[in-house]
């Protein structure tokens, strides 16, 4: 009954009201605050397309790693390797090949230009290829990096639930595909390198051993420095039989004549042995390439170059081996941490806080206007 009087009170006070001298004096608060509003809600209440959100969050492992996410310590910042493939991911979600790949696999753009979708979130039907990312970017994705953990947290609007998901499940497929695909690229490429590597020094190798063989068959000797050791030692041998049989020389000639046989016997065999010692001198050392000597010195430099490249080859070798176990222990994987949401409520627009932010902001406006005006007016009094 009291609530009927007032409706009566109501009605009785707005016919009296002088309509004309009302909208003269609040016509900035009017055409300012309560036309806006007014709009705004007839938008968001008759107009406005409802648009859905779809959740997920990933993060990026190494083998051989704890996931990043795993990471509690206070002042961690997860490990520089993870973090750096986050933000590589980030940068490729919102890039053009993602855009792309969603256009083709999707037909992305036919969804967004529905003509249910209200006009002013719906995307336009001439929208050129840089239109479209910007509109991706802004109105269909959102990438969020979390700097401590590493993880990030993809956010895709649609103005339908299950495109929301279908669109975000797509994202993580690719995003795994695309992680897979830059490790095992990497790791193929350091293969490939050090399978270059390797052959190349398999070659050197082959080839300085193909040299020494030559050397020895021209020479006919197979290692010319163990014979010179064993002719040295074969001179040295003589040199102390000459030493023993000249001082039995020294001995005979005490109590025996220079003529006598024996004397005779003994010098003929010191003459041999001194003839036979510089025979075998001579084949060591001599201006002769020929001489033993030169051939060793030869034959030292080509066994160097062998063990060289061999230490070369076994070292590419040992590298190839570290290279593919470091390979496979860098290869990544996309962690899903949460998957793709199916969204059963529409979060967006914000329909109540936008009001009420519209009207506090354009209330502060009319209070500003209505001062300055104020100020205005006493001046010119």
């Amino acid at each position: 009954m009291q609530i009927f009087l007032k409706i009566q009170q109501f009605q009785s006070w707005f016919q009296k009201l002088d309509k004309k001298e009302f909208l003269k004096k609040h016509s900035l608060l009017i055409l300012l605050v309560i036309l806006p509003v007014l709009l705004l809600t007839f938008y968001y209440l008759f107009i406005a397309s409802d648009k859905f959100l779809s959740e997920s969050k990933v993060t990026i492992k190494q083998t051989g790693q704890q996931p990043a996410a795993l990471n509690f310590g206070i002042f961690s910042l997860g490990s520089p390797i993870v973090r750096e493939d986050a933000m590589y991911l980030q940068e490729y979600i919102l890039s053009y090949d993602m855009l792309n790949h969603l256009d083709k696999k999707l037909n992305l753009k036919k969804i967004y230009q529905d003509k249910r979708i209200d006009f002013f979130q719906r995307l336009s039907q001439n929208a050129t290829q840089e239109n479209f990312l910007k509109y991706y970017q802004r109105h269909i994705i959102n990438v969020i990096f979390d700097d401590v953990s590493s993880i990030l947290t993809i956010k895709v609007y649609a103005f339908n639930p299950e495109d929301a998901k279908k669109i975000n499940e797509a994202i993580l497929e690719q995003c795994e595909r695309y992680i897979n695909g830059v490790s095992h690229k990497i790791a193929k490429e350091q293969m490939n390198f050090i399978e270059q590597e390797l052959s190349y020094a398999n070659q050197k190798m082959q080839t300085a051993k193909n040299t020494l063989i030559k050397f020895q068959n021209t020479h006919k000797v197979i290692d010319p420095s163990q014979e010179a050791q064993a002719t040295a030692s074969l001179i040295s041998q003589l040199e102390v039989q000459l030493a023993t049989q000249e001082a039995q020389l020294k001995n005979l000639l005490t109590y025996l004549s220079e003529d006598s046989f024996q004397v005779q016997a003994l010098k003929n065999q010191i003459k041999a042995l001194k003839e036979q010692i510089e025979g075998v001198k001579s084949k060591i050392i001599g201006g002769d390439e020929t001489k033993l000597n030169r051939v060793a010195a030869e034959y030292l430099n080509f066994k160097l170059d062998v063990d060289f490249s061999t230490d070369i080859y076994k070292a590419t070798l040992t590298a190839l081996e570290l290279t593919r176990v470091e390979a496979s222990r860098k290869i990544k994987n996309l962690v899903i941490i949460a998957s793709p949401n199916l969204p059963d409520e529409a979060l967006y627009p914000k329909k109540t806080y936008n009001l009420a932010l519209t009207s506090l902001l354009l209330l502060i406006l009319y209070g500003i206007l209505k001062i300055i005006i104020g100020v205005i007016k006493e001046h010119r009094l």
